[in-house]
């Protein structure tokens, strides 16, 4: 299956890999800075689109953008990381970062993908860890999860270097910057755990 992959590079040219996998809304502005954030501190990073160019901002056409797409998502974006991998730029292993609907389906796909590291954000899913280390970044109060305290537990119980993080006074959406959810101060913490995450 092909895959939409836009890839930034860092300065230097090259780096580690990581595929940073959209919400719900699509491969919008804020999910690009957030790559572009991410490269400029040395990752060569890969954003897939699994929409097929689609960008919304209301719950509804996201929600019917992910009944359109579901089926074909995962082939897709793991298509993505087969073309980040396999680029010249990236040297040594590659990660991946998903926000909701990305993180699930990441957690997903870890049995398929030669995953080194995984960073989630608002994101529960029934699935085994172990093989790949998971940093999972959660809402204090999220509405859209469906069993976060269980899988808060089940990263705890992988242990390091993997883990769970629960910000307070936070909801879903909390790290998006274009979203009223948004709160500054949980998400640039959260990103400065995931890059130091994703370097360890």
């Amino acid at each position: 299956m092909s895959a939409d992959l836009e890839i930034l590079l860092p300065a230097s040219g090259s780096g580690p890999g990581v595929l940073v996998v959209h919400p719900w809304w699509g491969r919008n502005a804020t999910v690009r800075d957030y790559g572009r954030a991410l490269s400029e501190l040395g990752f060569v990073v890969g954003l897939p689109d699994a929409f097929e160019g689609t960008v919304v901002t209301e719950r509804d056409d996201a929600q019917a953008l992910i009944e359109k797409h579901w089926e074909a998502a995962p082939g897709r974006i793991s298509a993505a990381f087969e073309r980040l991998a396999g680029h010249t730029a990236v040297r040594g292993p590659v990660s991946g970062v998903g926000f909701s609907f990305g993180a699930f389906q990441l957690l997903g796909l870890m049995d398929e993908l030669p995953l080194h590291r995984l960073v989630t954000y608002y994101a529960d899913r029934e699935v085994t860890l172990g093989r790949v280390p998971v940093l999972g970044h959660f809402a204090e109060d999220d509405p859209f999860a469906d069993d976060q305290p269980g899988m808060i537990r089940a990263l705890e119980a992988a242990g390091a270097p993997g883990g769970a993080v629960v910000y307070p006074g936070t909801t879903h959406w909390f790290a998006e910057k274009d979203r009223p959810e948004f709160n500054p101060a949980a998400a640039r913490t959260a990103f400065e755990r995931t890059v130091a995450f994703l370097k360890g």
